[in-house]
């Protein structure tokens, strides 16, 4: 480990002041200010948040009909019109008798979705990442693949009527070691909790928040941008304020 002398920092602390960069406020006390640009450009210290653990919820278009007799029994085929039944079998769904539900797995971009149609007309949406964590943009391009796949069977291109359940927000460290243990968890309330471990297969230590919702993806979106990009949300909002004043 370096070790420096105390009369060495005091040495390097005055230089930085005679130049500028600092400022001394007391004797023995500076600070600094942190240019934005600056703060861009340490992705070691902070690094982007990322998305995972994505759950989407969507009610299917009206083409789940109910059991003649009620809750149909086991054995009995999710009951669907034929419409859906030959885009869910065209579309390489398998079902499952113990939750009649029709099933499968879609690949994007190294991730891996999983894809549930429910006999009460609900479609559930499951993006796990933890290997690749989405950037918000990346999240944006994968919602428009599901846009496609989907706009037969679901309006899923409406974003007020999907829900977000639940997600994963994460900063990848790699220059961050934990000493002594491997996961450190918090979960403060029902619907939240947060973890700190260290990734052996990809060398780095994640700090994630996973938060359990019930809000439509429009307004989810809105507030991930913010959380998954504040420096820009800030800019975005000096600059506007800027434009007022020019106007005035």
């Amino acid at each position: 480990m370096l070790k420096i002398s105390e009369n060495k920092v005091k040495v390097y602390l005055n230089r930085l002041h005679n130049k500028g960069v600092i400022l001394r406020t007391t004797k023995g006390m500076y600070k600094a200010y942190a240019d934005m640009t600056v703060l861009r450009q340490q992705q070691l210290t902070n690094p982007p948040t990322l998305l995972h653990g994505i759950l989407l919820e969507c009610s299917l278009f009206p083409k789940v009909t109910k059991h003649p007799q009620g809750t149909p029994p086991k054995g009995i085929v999710c009951y669907v019109d034929d419409s859906l039944k030959a885009w869910l079998l065209a579309h390489d769904f398998g079902y499952r008798g113990d939750n009649y539900s029709w099933n499968r797995f879609l690949w994007w971009e190294n991730r891996r979705i999983s894809v549930s149609v429910f006999r009460t007309g609900k479609l559930n949406i499951y993006i796990s990442s933890t290997k690749h964590p989405l950037s918000y943009p990346e999240f944006e391009l994968l919602l428009s693949f599901l846009d496609g796949f989907f706009s037969e069977v679901a309006p899923f291109k409406d974003r007020r009527v999907v829900k977000l359940k639940e997600v994963g927000l994460a900063k990848d460290f790699k220059e961050l070691r934990l000493e002594g243990l491997k996961s450190v968890s918090l979960r403060a309330f029902k619907n939240s909790w947060a973890r700190i471990y260290y990734k052996d297969d990809q060398q780095l230590t994640r700090v994630e928040h996973h938060l359990v919702l019930d809000m439509s993806l429009d307004d989810a979106l809105k507030s991930l941008s913010i959380l998954t990009n504040p420096v820009n949300y800030v800019e975005q909002l000096v600059g506007r304020v800027d434009e007022k004043r020019d106007v005035a």
